[in-house]
């Protein structure tokens, strides 16, 4: 993420700078747990409905991550 941002703001762009990152909620599927990719909107129910079962299960809300977001622009 630092180098990120120190290449957005000396070159104006990055370059190979954006790991992939891995499913989660497939990887859980592999290991027999169950497992949901959720978004803000449906967020509470999927949370609501994986705390109801039991034994463990994976929610999953991406996100992305910026890293030193300037904070005194308004």
């Amino acid at each position: 993420g630092i180098l990120r941002e120190y290449m957005t703001d000396a070159f104006g762009q990055t370059t190979a700078t954006e790991l992939t990152r891995p499913d989660y909620a497939a990887l859980a599927e592999s290991f027999g747990v169950p497992g949901i990719r959720t978004t803000p909107e449906t967020l509470e129910s999927d949370l609501a409905k994986a705390l109801a079962e039991p034994g463990p299960s994976v929610v999953v809300l991406p996100a992305l991550l910026r890293m030193f977001a300037p904070t005194h622009l308004g």
